[in-house]
């Protein structure tokens, strides 16, 4: 009996898990290439997205629309963006775990 109250506890968890995660933003490709799906960038120089503030993420991103930041690619990938889709991709890498700090070397 414990075994099956268990097993329904975890698949109730399993399930809530996925049902508050978001939906796959459908412009992710635009910006895996550089900072990944996960938000974690395998590129030098660029940024991990992952867990970062989803309002951060907002208005970083429209700066780069409207061009008062500054960033080519940034500028450029932004003006394909409509609000519904930055709204998307914050929330989407807000809610990925964070890259946790490398370990320290003795």
């Amino acid at each position: 009996m414990h075994r099956f109250l268990a097993a329904a506890a975890l698949i109730f968890l399993c399930v809530a898990a996925q049902a508050a995660a978001p939906p796959r933003p459908a412009k992710l490709g635009l910006c895996a290439a550089c900072h990944g799906v996960d938000g974690h960038s395998h590129v030098a120089g660029t940024p991990h997205l992952a867990g970062q503030d989803e309002t951060y993420l907002i208005n970083a991103l429209a700066a780069y629309r409207d061009g008062s930041r500054k960033a080519v690619p940034m500028n450029s990938i932004a003006n394909t963006l409509q609000p519904r889709d930055i709204a998307a991709l914050a929330r989407w890498y807000s809610q990925q775990p964070a890259a946790r700090a490398p370990m320290a070397k003795p």
